[in-house]
């Protein structure tokens, strides 16, 4: 891989002995492909470069509650590594980057850690997460790639978890082809929404999480465009709650609908074991009926309501 921190710390491994004939099969079945790249959270980034790692008062390295060591948001340095990242995923066919652990860390424990001022400029956490998100995209855009991040869900009702973890929901939006907010049901505690049991609920939860996202939007509109929201759906149990329903088919369906009926086009599934619910998912005869109606829909709403959702891509039909 020619990149030269890349290099530097070895942080290349092989687990794709042939990508390019990968990124060529799945451009014959038109698959598009997306590049996942852990920004903040890279313990073997933190290792290698202390120096561009989070510390605490005594200097050592900063770990989490997990022992992972966090590089430091408000590095330049850092900026440029993800960058050049970035840059070797599109050279390799990859059309999307997208942005992962884009965040500080939440433990309670961040509160040892030390800030230099000759690192954070006086800018505060949503400030550095911002900046670095106008930075990426500015230099990922000119090579023709799509830049994408994941956020929290709760940062659109919750102005304290986004100071704490550094993502402003519509001032990322205002620099990002996509955005992508986490918005499992299993995520939101009970009460939320109203809602008692948010994991036992996934159409309701998800349209919800939506409703905020498209009043955030809406309110903070300015001149220029504002990214694709592109929501990521649960498809996992979330077998560590106390109370909680196993996941199948009906309810990734339940969630995709929910997207669908708050105007949003798409949305990403996820599951850590990769063991998904295809029976959630449409056939190619009733994404086309879901399709038309959705359409004869939306072109029945005043002007003022209908969504102006538009994806850089060219549209992919819906499952």
């Amino acid at each position: 891989m020619d990149s030269p921190t890349v290099n530097e710390i070895g942080a290349c491994e092989v687990f794709i002995r042939d990508l390019p004939g990968l990124i060529q099969k799945l451009e014959e079945h038109h698959i598009y492909p997306i590049a996942r790249v852990v920004a903040f959270r890279d313990p073997y980034l933190a290792e290698k470069k202390p120096e561009w790692s989070l510390h605490v008062a005594d200097g050592s390295i900063y770990r989490d509650n997990k022992g992972l060591a966090w590089v430091n948001p408000y590095k330049q340095e850092v900026w440029d590594y993800l960058v050049e990242v970035g840059k070797k995923a599109g050279e390799m066919g990859f059309k999307e980057i997208q942005f992962d652990y884009i965040r500080f860390a939440v433990d309670s424990t961040m509160k040892d850690v030390v800030f230099d001022d000759a690192d954070t400029l006086g800018r505060s956490k949503t400030e550095a997460i911002t900046e670095f998100i106008s930075y990426a995209y500015d230099k990922l855009a000119r090579e023709g790639l799509y830049v994408s991040a994941d956020v929290f869900g709760t940062i659109m009702r919750s102005e304290e978890d986004a100071a704490s973890v550094g993502q402003e929901y519509t001032d990322m939006a205002e620099h990002l082809d996509y955005i992508c907010p986490m918005i499992y049901p299993s995520h939101y505690g009970p009460g939320n929404f109203g809602i008692e049991n948010p994991d036992k609920e996934p159409y309701d939860t998800i349209r919800n999480a939506l409703r905020g996202s498209k009043e955030l939007l809406a309110a903070s509109k300015k001149d220029r465009s504002q990214a694709v929201v592109r929501p990521w759906l649960q498809d996992f149990t979330a077998s560590y709650l106390a109370d909680y329903i196993d996941y199948g088919d009906q309810q990734v369906r339940e969630q995709i609908q929910a997207v669908y009926d708050s105007g949003y086009d798409e949305w990403i599934l996820w599951d850590a074991g990769v063991s998904y619910h295809y029976g959630g998912l449409l056939t190619p005869e009733e994404a086309q009926a879901e399709e038309e109606r959705i359409a004869e829909s939306r072109a029945a709403l005043p002007p003022e309501t209908a969504p102006a959702q538009s994806a850089p891509e060219e549209e992919a039909p819906r499952l």
